[in-house]
């Protein structure tokens, strides 16, 4: 019996130390947190009336706070108060929607009303974005590792800001490879290709890319190459002719083409240290050879000028597999140093 009249004791001193906590919150202006806590037992109908005076103070000084400091950057005129005020009005909205589902009587005792937010931060959204964006461009464009680092901050803001921008794998990636000593390249299957392609792929020329390449070891910056397919199309030979005809003389032409390809696909993924993806970009390096000629049949005089003028062209020999692969791995070899270097 002495256990069961000690439940009811400790519920209230559970209690009690809920509502001292809730209390001391209040009293540090800790409104947000006072609503987190307060807000759920609101909805359910099970906060005290002294919970209930505490839950609509802290609304009402968390929003007028807000407000007032949001017309204070405003006033500065300077663009990089925007991400601020952004995140200010998504409090706002925030507080705004958790009360909105109080019972409409508690809602009028608490002066209560929804809050249009709307428009104002879909303009606060775009500038914060567009203030975020251009400073991190200008950090990363000083080609400072200091700077490079400073800007891991505003791509942070950038993200709690729209995490769709369309900027944010570009940024995170110049971020990433510009404030890292060593770059690892790899590709993640080399199955596929011969020893001489991959060898074309990362053979870049000194100075080309501006971080030190490792091919080996971990480093703070992780670039795979990952070929999906390697495809060399077969040797096309096209064929049109017709016949052409001056002075009462004929003559039948025929425009030949040779024609083949080879092509490597595949996507470039940018780790960071944790293994975490920071983006990926897809890549298609083609090489293709054309030879176009004509040939005659019949009196020479009967052509056109626009034909004797393709005559001179001649068949050629079609290059082998091997060598347009070759090609096509200079190119993919051009594209990742654009890439690395952007």
């Amino acid at each position: 019996m002495r256990y069961l009249r000690l439940i009811p004791a400790l519920l209230l001193a559970v209690l009690l130390a809920s509502c001292n906590t809730t209390k001391k919150l209040y009293e540090a202006q800790e409104y947000d947190q006072v609503i987190q806590r307060l807000a759920p037992e609101a909805v359910k109908g099970k906060a005290t009336l002294n919970e209930m005076n505490m839950l609509a103070g802290s609304y009402h000084k968390a929003n007028q706070a807000d407000h007032e400091r949001i017309q204070a950057l405003k006033a500065t005129g300077q663009p990089d108060v925007w991400p601020e005020i952004y995140q200010r009005y998504c409090s706002m909205k925030g507080r705004n929607d958790v009360l909105s589902k109080l019972p409409k009587k508690v809602k009028k005792g608490m002066n209560y009303s929804k809050l249009d937010l709307d428009e104002d931060m879909l303009v606060a959204r775009n500038k914060a974005e567009n203030f975020l964006v251009a400073k991190a461009n200008q950090l990363l464009s000083t080609g400072s590792k200091a700077d490079a680092e400073e800007t891991a901050e505003y791509i942070k803001q950038l993200a709690r800001t729209n995490p769709e921008n369309k900027n944010m794998m570009d940024l995170r990636k110049k971020q990433m490879l510009r404030s890292a000593n060593e770059v690892t390249l790899r590709f993640a299957n080399e199955e596929p290709m011969s020893k001489a392609v991959v060898d074309v792929v990362l053979g870049f020329d000194e100075g080309e890319v501006p971080y030190t390449i490792v091919f080996t070891k971990k480093s703070s910056a992780l670039v795979t190459v990952d070929v999906s397919s390697i495809v060399v199309s077969p040797i096309r030979l096209d064929e049109v002719s017709f016949k052409e005809s001056k002075d009462g003389k004929t003559v039948e032409v025929t425009d030949h083409s040779q024609n083949k390809s080879a092509t490597i696909t595949g996507v470039i993924d940018y780790r960071d240290q944790e293994g975490k993806l920071i983006g990926t970009v897809p890549f298609e390096a083609k090489s293709s050879f054309k030879n176009d000629y004509t040939t005659i049949r019949g009196d020479r005089e009967a052509c056109s000028a626009e034909t004797l003028s393709r005559l001179n062209s001649q068949p050629v020999p079609v290059p082998t597999d091997e060598s347009l692969l070759l090609d096509a791995a200079r190119k993919l070899n051009d594209l990742l140093a654009n890439e690395l270097k952007k």
